[in-house]
This record gives structure tokens, sequence and C-alpha cells, in this order.
């Protein structure tokens, strides 16, 4: 498969009193904090690009539209560990050891909308921002989905082929999201919209934070969503999500059985301290769940869609779907999209952590990738940037991994590699990577997740200027959901109102406001920017 061509999109059309969500017109931004720390996202001036414009007479290379981190998330999967999150908190006690966990967002219910109002900004772009050429591909950096369920991963090809979605699974009349009525065992660390119940207290977000009611929220979040379609020929990237429970842990026979399984877990054995949230988190494997027989949990409905994919289960369901040109024994694979060659790696280290690392054979179809492609501009894509090809773990026995040292020194040695474009991070980033024996190098760009603030993706452009010089322009975009305070006003029945709100909810996750919020929205020059390289080929 090699998608060369570009499909005609819409016209810009306002989105809740905006234009166009290019950011170079309008940007979003934190809005005034109440007394107990909660913000509303508020319309800002637009960011010009940093850098010159490109030359006269440049001509364009390719145009991709960037998304990444999606996280379709099955909310009410058994398989979730929203438990553990808690020990992270600001006063727990272990949380000086444990920092941030990560396995509880309260805008989790909302992914499947956000994903759906950012196809729909993709429409909404018609042309390529600086350029004015076509948009050539929809380029998605993994972490599609969230826990590595089969339901999630059909929401996926859903969402791209333009169909209806229902992010929903078990009882289709109740949920069972920790932040749900009716859910079983209530508990304060979660969110809870509806408010509390009669003779409960507020939920602690609520009551120290100041997050809002929102009657309604959690039904409303399961209706259909209508998927405009990615519009453009798509690639989808491998992330450790998409083959990992929470991005980190192998699945295996008891793992499955709980997943599609009747009983969640609310927190941990009486015989375990919260130290065992280490084992859950592992940047660097090995990783496990901390399951005991004895661990508290509730019922809930068993769902056999919940499956655990296999390893070759998401390249076969995207390439079924026309997603992506996979190779057929692996998740790594190569495409032309214009007068680009885009190669994919599979950087997702299966024996588990959440960092990447490569494997002796895939580095290998790499070198030869490269030197097969000697003549054409690359662009190298993965779903881990290279500062977090860090995971060496295998098991003995298994091949060693390759880190971040050897891919590098590998696509810097190829002068035709131009950029490497990846996500993982959640945060808007360059980064320029210099040859060691030549005046080029290449440019490395990731773009914020579209669960976490600032949700937003990005246009880049790749561009030969006369003179002996490629232009690399990077153009971020917000995705098409409603701006508007949260609360009990909020129209449940339009999906763009549902994606506005997890952005908002996004803003003001407690567990990740503060330096957080910045550091994922990268540096000025992180986000609309023009950045130069010498043309290889001049």
């Amino acid at each position: 498969m090699s998608p060369t061509g570009s499909v005609g999109a819409t016209a810009p059309a306002h989105v809740a009193g905006r234009t166009a969500p290019v950011t170079t017109e309008a940007t979003l931004r934190v809005g005034e904090a109440g007394s107990l720390g909660w913000s509303e996202v508020v319309v800002g001036p637009g960011e010009p690009h940093v850098g010159e414009a490109p030359r006269r007479g440049a001509h364009v290379l390719g145009a991709l539209v960037h998304l990444t981190d999606l996280h379709l998330c099955d909310a009410e999967s058994p398989a979730r560990l929203e438990h553990l999150d808690h020990h992270g908190d600001p006063g727990e006690p272990y949380a000086p050891a444990l920092g941030l966990v990560g396995t509880y967002r309260p805008q989790e219910i909302l992914t499947v909308q956000v994903a759906a109002a950012a196809l729909d900004a993709t429409h909404r772009l018609a042309r390529a921002p600086v350029s004015g050429g076509d948009l050539d591909a929809v380029l998605v950096t993994g972490d599609v989905l969230d826990n590595a369920q089969r339901n999630e991963l059909r929401w996926y090809v859903e969402l791209m082929q333009g169909r209806a979605v229902v992010p929903a699974s078990g009882d289709p009349r109740v949920s069972s999201w920790v932040g749900a009525r009716g859910a079983g065992r209530r508990l304060p660390w979660f969110w809870h919209p509806d408010g509390p119940a009669d003779g409960d207290d507020a939920d602690l977000l609520t009551a120290r934070h100041g997050f809002p009611q929102v009657p309604g929220l959690v039904p409303a979040a399961r209706r259909p969503v209508d998927s405009p379609g990615a519009g453009l020929p798509w690639l989808t990237v491998h992330g450790n999500h998409d083959a990992l429970l929470q991005g980190t842990v192998p699945a295996g026979p008891e793992l499955v059985e709980l997943a599609v399984g009747s009983r969640r877990v609310v927190d941990l054995g009486a015989r375990r301290t919260p130290l065992a949230v280490l084992e859950s988190i592992a940047g660097v494997g090995p990783a496990r769940y901390p399951l005991d027989p004895d661990a508290p949990g509730v019922r809930v409905r068993a769902d056999a869609e919940r499956q655990v994919v296999g390893p070759r289960e998401v390249a076969a369901a995207v390439a079924a779907a026309g997603g992506a040109p996979f190779d057929r024994d692996r998740n790594h694979w190569a495409a032309d999209v214009g007068e680009l060659r885009v190669v994919a790696l599979d950087t997702v280290n299966p024996h588990g952590g959440w960092q990447g690392s490569v494997d002796p054979e895939q580095l290998a179809w790499l070198e030869r990738e490269l030197q097969r492609s000697h003549d054409r501009y690359v662009v190298l894509t993965s779903h881990h940037p290279s500062w977090t090809l860090v995971n060496g773990w295998a098991p003995p026995g298994h091949p060693p991994r390759h880190l971040a040292d050897a891919v590098l020194a590998l696509a810097l040695a190829h002068p035709c590699v131009v950029a490497w474009v990846a996500g993982h991070v959640h945060a808007h980033a360059h980064m320029w990577h210099q040859a060691p024996d030549r005046a080029g190098g290449l440019w490395e760009i990731t773009t914020s997740s579209l669960v976490d603030w600032p949700q937003q993706l990005r246009v880049l452009e790749v561009l030969r200027e006369p003179g002996g010089t490629l232009a690399l322009a990077s153009t971020v975009v917000d995705h098409a959901g409603a701006v508007g305070a949260l609360g009990p006003w909020l129209d449940l029945a339009d999906p763009r109102a549902l994606a506005g709100a997890s952005r908002t909810l996004a803003l003001n996750d407690a567990r990740r406001r503060g330096p957080a919020v910045p550091r994922r929205e990268g540096r000025w020059e992180d986000r609309n920017a023009i950045r130069r390289l010498p043309d290889p080929f001049a």
C-alpha cells in the first residue's frame, strides 16, 4: 500500500464561536483559577510561526496530519487498575516513593468523543496551513488503545472509517466506571459527576479542587458517536498501550480472564503495601499486576469483547481496514506519502515496561529499508521518541533489545532521514540531532496526546527550498470540541460538547496540574515553528 493522494476536506467552519482550529489564528488557554484551583478553558490570541516563512519557489514534498496517543479507553473494564492511582496523591504516605501513578483520569470516559473531534478538525483544515498545498495522510503514532482490548481496537477502526461508535461495555443499562452511580463500592478519590448520593460526602476532587457537578454525563458518554472518519489515507504506528495492559504489563491467562470476567478489583490485598504499585507502573520491565485472592472487589457484567488483543491483532485489523501497510509478521512498515518515504518502527517491548526499545531483527530491517530508500526523503516514525528508548529488559533466552543510541546512530548514518515523528510523551517538543560526520542531521518532533491537556494535533509539512535547504513547518491544531464552562448546563446530546468537557477536565486533573501543564504545551517554538536543515540531495 502506498498512500500518495489527497482526499478533499470541508471548508473551515465555526466551532463554538471560533473559526478553523489552527492555533496561528486563536489559541485555547488556561483561564483564571477559582478559590479551589478549578480553571476553565478560554480563547486567546493566535501564535505565529517561529522562523522565516518558506522561500519563494519552495516545493512541497509532503504534508502529514499527526495525531497521537488517543488512548481510546474502555473505562468500564475490570482489567483496569484505577484504585492504584490515589496512592500517588499528595499527602498519601507512599506518594514520595511512587510519584505519579497514572492509572486513572477523570476524562477517561470521553476519549472516543475527543478522537472524533480531532478527526473533525482534520476535515476543517482543508489545506496545509503554511504551504497551502494538499494534505497527504493522517499519521497516528500509537497508543490508539488504552488497555490493549479488542473492543477498543474496534472503536479505533470505526472512528477512522467514519462509522458510529458505541463507547460502552458490560451492562448496556448501567455503567461500571468508577465514577458512576450504581457501580458498586463508591470510592472518594474518583470524580463522581452526578454528585454525592444521599448520605455521602463529596468526592475529594470536588471537595478539594472544585470539580463541578455534571449530572447525566456518564450515560451521555456511553451514547453512540458518529465519526467523520479520517478523510485522508491513514497510517497507524504500534504503541505500548496497544500491546500491554495499561501500556505496561503483558497479559497472561490470569489477566485475560480478569479482562473478560465479572469481578473488578478495587483495592490492594491485605498483605500488600502500596509499594506493590511500582510493579504495575514500571517504565523498564519486568512488570506485573498486584493481584491477590483476598483483594476486595465488586461485581460487573462480564463481556467477551474485552478480550486482550494478540501481538498481531492490531496489525491485522488496521491493515484490513485500509489503515497501514503492516508487514504480515511485524508491526512495522514503510509507505510513500506524497514525495516522502515514511518508515515506521515498532518500539514496544513485548516483555513489559512502558518505555521502548527494538529487537535485533527490526534494527536489521530498518537498515535494509534505509538503504533501499537512499534516494528518497525519509521520515522515520515510532511511538516512542529516541530519548525514551531505554527499556532493555528481556527475559533469559530472548534476544537482546536495542536502545536509543543504536537506533539514532543508524538513522543519522543515512542522510536521507530528515525527521523523526513520535508520540508517547504527551507533549509538544522539537529536538535537533546533529550527524557526527557531516553538516546535516534530523529533527525529532513529538505532539501532545489527545487524552491529556492540551489535547492537540499538528500538521507537518516538508518543503524543498531553492538554495539547498529543507523547511520543516509545524502547525498545532486544536480538536473541534466546544469551548465553554463545564457544569450542569452542558449539552449532553452534543459529542462536541463532551469533547470540550474532556479538554477542560484534562486541564484540571489534580494529579497533573501545575508544572505538567506548561511542560505538555511545550515552548512556543515547539508548537508553531518552521525549522530548517540542509537538503541531503542538494
